[in-house]
Parts: structure tokens; sequence; C-alpha cells
């Protein structure tokens, strides 16, 4: 079996990392150096820890095995859809992925960018989930950039008061909820942009991540419209290569402060005091 930290890798490095080794490209015993030379600078740990010693030979069995394991687990991508659906039609309906993505959840769930009108019958699976286990929750959602001459706090408060109304009508458990700090800079709401002014900004990628191991990409908001008049797209994958480094991208923006929580009891103290 090939070794275990060889699953932090990705395929197309693993496949790249071998064909180098076949064709002599890269010497072995493996090093960290050769392998940075070579252009490999990520997962280098994993790999040198799973080849470093071994001649040519037993790298590349190494490496055959860790593939074929890899295909052997690999799932095509399921087509999902809402709206009208022919005779010939084979999508899965967005509605119940969504549910079965929620009521399957076990440690970790993140939702970014989708618009919420009504989304709340879509989400209360994920709430009654959320009030049965311990999961970690987050959702990127799109805060409307600050209009000139708004009060930012006010405007944010607004927002997270509009999410527990048309997604999360439920109480707690309540999510990690982060939108893109840029938000807070006032702009035009145009989509244009100058030198001088930045123009609009939007938190506008529509995924779930389920678990470090499914994701759904998808165009349908959490509305109603969405999900029963409009004709919308999406694929579910189940990939768990693919998952953990869709999930790690966003979490990845938190890292970078590129994102920021939103904290509700700080937003009203600031509210209240602004009153006064």
């Amino acid at each position: 079996m090939a070794s275990a930290s060889l699953k932090l890798v990705s395929t197309s490095t693993l496949q790249q990392l071998r064909e180098a080794i076949a064709a002599d490209r890269i010497h072995v015993p493996l090093d960290r150096g050769a392998l940075v030379a070579h252009g490999i600078r990520h997962q280098v740990d994993a790999i040198s820890g799973s080849l470093a010693g071994h001649r040519s030979a037993a790298c590349l069995a190494i490496l055959d095995v860790a593939l074929a394991e890899r295909e052997d687990r690999r799932q095509p991508p399921d087509l999902v859809w809402s709206g009208p659906d022919g005779a010939s039609g084979s999508a899965r309906d967005t509605s119940i992925v969504l549910r079965e993505l929620f009521e399957g959840a076990r440690e970790n769930v993140i939702l970014a960018g989708y618009s919420f009108e009504g989304g709340s019958s879509i989400l209360e699976p994920l709430h009654r989930r959320m009030a049965s286990e311990r999961l970690d929750v987050r959702f990127f959602i799109d805060v409307e950039q600050l209009g000139s001459g708004a009060h930012w706090e006010r405007h944010l408060l607004g927002a997270w008061n509009n999410f527990l109304t048309k997604a999360w009508c439920f109480g707690p458990p309540y999510p990690e909820v982060y939108y893109d700090v840029r938000a807070a800079i006032p702009g035009r709401n145009v989509r244009e942009s100058t030198q001088d002014d930045p123009g609009f900004v939007s938190l506008h990628a529509k995924c779930v991540v389920v678990d470090g191991r499914l994701s759904l990409v998808s165009s349908a908001n959490f509305t109603k419209r969405a999900h029963e008049r409009n004709i919308e797209c999406g694929a579910l994958i189940d990939d768990p290569h693919f998952s953990r480094q869709l999930a790690s991208q966003w979490l990845s923006l938190i890292e970078g402060g590129f994102v920021k929580k939103i904290d509700p009891r700080a937003l009203t103290a600031v509210a209240e005091a602004d009153d006064e």
C-alpha cells in the first residue's frame, strides 16, 4: 500500500513526479533540494517522507500504487439541476442534493456566495444537524458594498439582520458568517473601476463543501425562484483532494485577513452608542 502521507499530494503532482523519475529527469534517492529544483514546492515533506532512500524502481512502484488507488476511488461528478427536465434528463435535483449534503454532514460545512430569499427551508436540515452534532459551519456571504456617506457598522448590522430574516430564522446555534472586507470601502456600486475608484466588488463564487470530501458548485442561489422556477446548473463532486483544496482556498481568506467574521454583539453596541 502506498504511504498514507502521499494522500496529501495532488494527483497532478504525483503524475509529474512519476514521469520525471521514469525519464531520469530527477535523480534518486530523492531529497527536498531535488524536488524543489524540479519545480515541486508543495507537499515536499510528504513526498520525501514516502520516497526518500528508495531507488528509482521502488519510487515508481510506490507512485503507481498511489495513483491506482486514486483512480479506483475517483467518482465522476454528478450533474445537479433546477428547472424543467426533459424525458431523457438524468440530473439530480438541487434541493434534494443540498438536503442530503446537510443531513450527512459529520464534521464541517463551508457554504459560500449564495443569495438568500426564503432560504430557511433549504438550510433547515443543516440547522438540525448543528443542533445535534458539533459541526464547524462557516458561511461566506456577499455583503453589498458600502455606499458613499453610509455608516459601516449600521450597514453590516443590517446585512446580518437580513441574513437572520431570510436565511437563518431558527435561532442558535449559528454558523460563523464572514464577509469580504472590501465591502467596507465606499464604492460606486457599478461594475467599472478607475485608477482612483476601485468600483464594485462582489463575493460571487457559489459552492458548498462538506467534511472535506463532497463539493457542490452550483449557480442556484438559496431562493425559491432559483430552486423552483429558474434553470440552474451545478456539479456534485465526490473527490477529497478537490474538496480539501476548495475548503482551504476559503479558509486561506480568513488567515490572510481578506474576509472578517461578523460579530453581531459588537455591531449592536456600536449602533447603540451612536444613538446616544
